[in-house]
């Protein structure tokens, strides 16, 4: 398995500190770079060439104002966007690009889920495939809890919607703090292992903090790893959740500036201990 942690591009620093604290790659969101000055990505590609450490994912895929379903959806709109920012990104060659956006996906209240889902199927065969060929990354369609968005909230739905593109561009992004939330079944992961693109995980009973020694979510994690392991699975795992644990006895290194010495200590922490299972 690879691990990741999920970053600023406009962070630095953190690139720095992830291959320093062991980590295989970098994650970071997408959407924001739409509105990035080029210098900006570019900066961000040069601080991965020098760390030797790729940015092997990215999250947030769509903003929150273009909408994907109900009567005001913008499948145009979406479209031109998909076009606009891969060819703006294809620099940092992701090879994984996550399905969340709980915010452009809501279904508006009063409209159908069924042709909801109709309108997500409709997007991913007409732009999101064609992108992921062009630009060489799987599509990992993410469950999000009922608290951030009203559908595709179970690892059955995305499994069954990743089915639907039938190609292996596309496939099911388990993340552990959504499947605690909604108390999903971490056993659907081996029965569609073929399914399993990426995993994300934190804390879904305290905060959604980083996962760590002796934390209240032990018992999950193991099940979630078991699960993975049952599964044969062996691409990212990516920490994606919040700092304030507050790491015991984490050696910092002076180069690490102030504002970053708790990503540092808490990262390295963390990293250890879900390498553990």
């Amino acid at each position: 398995m690879l691990y990741g942690n999920c970053i600023s591009f406009k962070n630095l620093q953190h690139v720095k500190i992830l291959k320093e604290t062991g980590f295989d790659y970098a994650e970071t969101a997408l959407s924001p770079m739409y509105a990035a000055a080029k210098p900006e990505i570019e900066d961000f590609s040069g601080a991965l060439e020098q760390s030797g450490i790729e940015c092997m994912a990215a999250n947030v895929l769509f903003p929150g104002d273009i909408r994907l379903t109900g009567e005001k959806a913008e499948p145009q709109k979406a479209g031109d966007y998909i076009g606009e920012i891969f060819e703006k990104t294809k620099g940092l060659k992701f090879k994984i690009v996550v399905f969340g956006s709980g915010g452009a996906r809501k279904v508006p209240e009063g409209f159908s889920k069924e042709s909801a889902i109709e309108q997500i199927a409709g997007l991913i065969e007409a732009h999101l495939l064609p992108a992921a060929e062009k630009y060489g990354f799987v599509l990992a369609i993410e469950e999000l809890n009922r608290g951030e968005t009203n559908i595709l909230n179970s690892l059955g739905e995305c499994i069954n919607l990743a089915k639907r593109a039938n190609s292996p561009k596309v496939g099911l992004l388990a993340d552990l703090y959504h499947i605690g939330l909604e108390n999903d079944d971490i056993a659907l992961l081996p029965k569609h292992k073929e399914m399993l693109a990426h995993c994300h995980i934190a804390n879904p009973i305290n905060s959604r903090f980083y996962p760590h020694e002796g934390d209240e979510a032990g018992a999950l994690y193991e099940k979630f790893f078991s699960g993975l392991k049952s599964a044969g699975y062996g691409g990212g795992l990516s920490i994606e959740g919040s700092l304030g644990f507050h790491a015991a006895d984490a050696s910092v290194p002076d180069w690490v500036s102030a504002e970053n010495k708790q990503f540092y200590a808490e990262s390295k922490k963390s990293l250890e201990y879900i390498k553990s299972f």
